[in-house]
């Protein structure tokens, strides 16, 4: 490692460790290694917002003292809150991805850009992918009118639709930014179309995942298919995501089918997998309770592992769940 790689990785290493003082000592003897980023665009302020989210863990984790202390450290030192990756990932996705407030607010009062384009994309703002991972809260919090709005935005917001429709077609307001419909480039390519039924089913599922049963009213008025499965996962699974017992009722209520197998997340998960197995694998015991008392097939199996939820929950150690199933 070269004399000028070596403050850097060691700056890097006490941002993940949350070794402030440490990293105080390296920033005074040079400075410039806030400003800093390597070649796919890391920076010390994306490591301590790695860290401070326990590496964007889900369900998140609390950031201990050190760890903030390593962030307003950076901060205050110069740190570009907006800067961003080779893929677009800025400080601000990470607080996004794992609803966390607490970084998002500090983030914001720091200056950060609510705009992004992750993965290259027009849409892919920190807005955009707090909403793809169901955190409502956060989503608030980070709209502005500046930031890209559409019918599926909209949806997941509980906000006005009409406005996106002239008539019975949507508007082309509808699908701005709707280039971005995954968080990495890992999980799976989307041939989209922008016609008007995936445009309806994709604000469905949007609006499963964030609670917004008015949408999911709206939506379905409009003819969105309550089985569909626009982009890894049909709005049924995506509401059992987030254990939205809520909308999960509304939606068996109005004809989803609690045994449809499909594809679910980045690529190889969730093959031919049903609610149930998500249910069972992340304690979703709301939901789970509900598929139950609902008549869903407790020995379906997925088309990846042959795996019944039972398999699926025992494999997670989902301790409640697997009571549950074996309960009832």
């Amino acid at each position: 490692m070269s004399p000028s790689e070596e403050p850097f990785a060691n700056a890097l290493q006490a941002c993940e460790e949350g070794r402030a003082a440490d990293l105080a000592r390296l920033l005074r003897d040079s400075p410039e290694l806030v400003k800093h980023a390597d070649e796919d665009g890391w920076t010390l302020l994306l490591a301590a917002c790695d860290a401070f989210t326990g590496e964007r863990a889900l369900p998140p984790v609390e950031a201990s003292a050190q760890q903030h202390a390593v962030l307003e450290l950076l901060l205050s030192a110069g740190a570009d809150p907006s800067a961003s990756d080779a893929e677009g990932w800025a400080p601000l996705h990470t607080a996004a991805m794992t609803g966390n407030e607490d970084l998002a607010n500090t983030l914001l009062k720091a200056g950060a850009a609510r705009a992004g384009n992750l993965l290259g994309t027009e849409g892919g703002s920190a807005l955009a992918l707090a909403l793809f991972y169901a955190k409502p809260a956060l989503g608030e919090l980070l709209a502005q009118p500046s930031v890209s709005d559409n019918l599926r935005t909209a949806a997941a917001l509980g906000r006005d639709l009409d406005r996106f429709f002239e008539g019975q077609t949507p508007s082309a307001a509808a699908k701005i930014g709707l280039d971005f419909y995954r968080p990495t480039a890992q999980w799976p390519d989307w041939e989209r179309t922008f016609e008007r039924q995936e445009l309806l089913d994709e604000a469905l599922a949007w609006a499963a995942r964030n609670g917004q049963v008015g949408s999911l009213q709206a939506l379905v008025a409009r003819g969105a298919n309550v089985n569909s499965n626009s982009y890894r996962g049909t709005p049924l699974l995506w509401a059992i995501y987030s254990d939205r017992e809520d909308v999960a009722t509304w939606l068996l209520d109005h004809g989803a089918d609690p045994d449809l197998k499909h594809d679910f997340g980045g690529t190889g998960h969730g093959v031919g997998a049903v609610a149930m197995h998500l249910a069972a694998q992340y304690s979703g015991l709301k939901c789970l309770r509900l598929l139950l008392e609902r008549g869903a097939d407790m020995e379906i199996q997925d088309d990846g592992f042959s795996a019944t939820p039972m398999e699926w929950a025992m494999h997670s150690d989902a301790e409640a769940a697997v009571r549950m199933l074996t309960d009832f």
